[in-house]
């Protein structure tokens, strides 16, 4: 019987590999040639380096969506050292605005003629306390990322697609979507942008040729983990998800920390390779 100290947090595969890195594999190299693609959380960590695969393999073009104009920036100039030649339109957006998803989307089809994949990347962590502790704002924002994000950029880069017969969407989900505590907003957050994806699935594969997937990162170690660490070290951190004065955040933190110590953390290439080949065009 396998140990508790010996079990992977999750998975046995940490980074990415020969069939699904682009900057080896030569067939997924090329298989997103033409390809207008969006992401949404594209400025740092997961979101940046899918930018960074999908540019290996050889896409179009890339609009890269986040809160912080600046790490937009820092994203594209990476992908413009990967390819000169990439377009890149950047857009500092709140993915719980519909109408700024609107806009942004409406800007892709006259600029680029339509999305061909979406990769809704955004997220932000939650408070680790039980429900009756919860901070009721930092709950519902949690939510609204995931949820709210999702339908708004699927919403609006979904008509283009249909007019085009195809495209793709992926969503970051999360192992957190089947968690049953400590963290419910993530949890519910999760748990619907899956169903979302089922939906939207079932709505627009047989007749539009949109595949929608939902898929687990891993454990990455990203600011979803370093902010909580960095926040009871007493470091601070600009635009940290973790907010000094709100009750119960320290609890939160020490919770965060605690249950995450012991993973395996995979690279965030693990996930860009999966979603670089979820969306290839073999």
């Amino acid at each position: 019987m396998t140990s508790k100290a010996e079990t992977p947090f999750q998975g046995n595969e940490h980074d990415c590999y020969y069939e699904t890195d682009p900057r080896q594999n030569h067939e997924l190299a090329s298989s997103l040639k033409g390809k207008n693609i969006v992401i949404a959380g594209a400025g740092r960590g997961i979101g940046r380096t899918c930018a960074e695969f999908l540019t290996h393999a050889s896409a179009r073009s890339l609009t890269l969506v986040a809160l912080e104009l600046n790490e937009l920036e820092d994203t594209a100039e990476a992908c413009r050292r990967i390819n000169k030649d990439i377009l890149i339109k950047v857009a500092a957006a709140d993915v719980c605005d519909a109408g700024r998803a609107e806009d942004i989307l409406a800007q892709v089809d006259r600029d680029f003629g339509g999305v061909d994949v979406l990769l809704m990347n955004a997220g932000r962590p939650p408070q680790w306390l039980p429900t009756a502790e919860s901070d009721p704002a930092i709950w519902w924002s949690t939510v609204s990322v995931s949820l709210q994000g999702a339908f708004n950029y699927s919403r609006f880069a979904l008509p283009t697609m249909q007019r085009k017969k195809g495209g793709s969407i992926i969503f970051t989900s999360s192992v957190g979507a089947h968690s049953n505590f400590g963290m419910a907003s993530y949890t519910i957050g999760k748990l619907g942008m899956d169903r979302l994806c089922e939906i939207l699935h079932q709505e627009n594969f047989k007749e539009h040729n949109i595949k929608v997937f939902a898929y687990n990162p891993g454990c990455v170690r990203t600011r979803f983990f370093t902010d909580f660490v960095d926040f009871l070290d007493d470091k601070p951190i600009e635009g940290s998800y973790v907010v000094k004065g709100i009750p119960g955040e320290r609890q939160s933190a020490a919770t965060a920390k605690k249950t995450l110590s012991g993973a395996t953390f995979d690279t965030p290439e693990l996930a860009a390779g999966l979603v670089t080949a979820l969306v290839a065009e073999f």
